[in-house]
């Protein structure tokens, strides 16, 4: 047996992530999680030779998966809600999970990023949408290729779990089930960081104040809110 506990700590080694604040809760249903993973199939996302211009084919953009959560839940997680879903899976780029689904006291936000199974926080840089940049005559966002992303801190620690090096996790019930215990029952939506004075600070985040401005008063999360259904132009449909 000691011989076996050896040989596993080698295959698995314990990452500094054991302390991780989505492993600081109790494990609870162990037996209902280890059931859904014994069951769990990766979902795969369809292959469409055909999608209306000028949008991307859901296939043909994937997020590069770092965090332990895109692991399953891939790199377009949302899905339930039709209206919200794409909006909430394109944050996904610059905001971690955890942003949203982990909510607790005495949280502070922060940039980081993953690097070779670190987690790294980033004090200064051009960050994705910090501010407005002209590029060839158009005004773009600046840092679109940067890859940092904005991930709720506890105790001065980042709420992130890479995948590199945690793979072992998702073998391991109780922590899965530690995980998931820790998330809370109510997500940040759109209106509780859009809006001055929001769940954000977007200010000690580093966004300019003309970007402040624009994402306090956002005009998507405006017509989300207002109207039913969205409707798209008919040049957009047309091939």
């Amino acid at each position: 047996m000691r011989r076996y506990l050896i040989l596993m700590a080698l295959a698995f080694p314990i990452t500094s992530f054991a302390q991780s604040p989505l492993l600081s809760g109790e494990a609870k249903d162990v037996n209902k999680w280890r059931e859904k993973l014994e069951k769990f199939e990766k979902p795969v996302f369809p292959q469409v030779k055909r999608y209306p211009k000028p949008f991307h084919s859901p296939n043909s953009y994937v997020y590069v998966v770092k965090d332990i959560c895109t692991a399953c839940h891939t790199y377009a997680s949302h899905k339930k809600d039709k209206k919200y879903s794409p909006f909430y899976n394109a944050h996904s780029t610059y905001l971690s999970c955890n942003t949203c689904h982990f909510v607790t006291k005495d949280l502070t936000y922060g940039w980081v990023d993953i690097k070779d199974g670190n987690v790294k926080a980033l004090k200064k840089g051009d960050f994705y949408g910090l501010k407005y940049v002209e590029v060839k005559g158009q005004v773009l966002l600046s840092g679109a290729n940067n890859p940092a992303r904005i991930t709720p801190f506890l105790a001065d620690k980042p709420v992130e779990i890479p995948l590199k090096g945690n793979e072992s996790m998702l073998d391991d019930v109780e922590a899965v089930s530690k995980m998931h215990a820790v998330l809370t029952d109510k997500p940040l939506t759109c209106d509780d960081c859009h809006k001055p004075e929001g769940k954000l600070n977007f200010e000690a985040l580093g966004f300019s104040e003309e970007r402040i401005f624009d994402l306090e008063h956002n005009e998507i999360v405006q017509g989300l809110k207002k109207y039913k259904t969205l409707h798209f132009p008919n040049f957009i449909w047309k091939r």
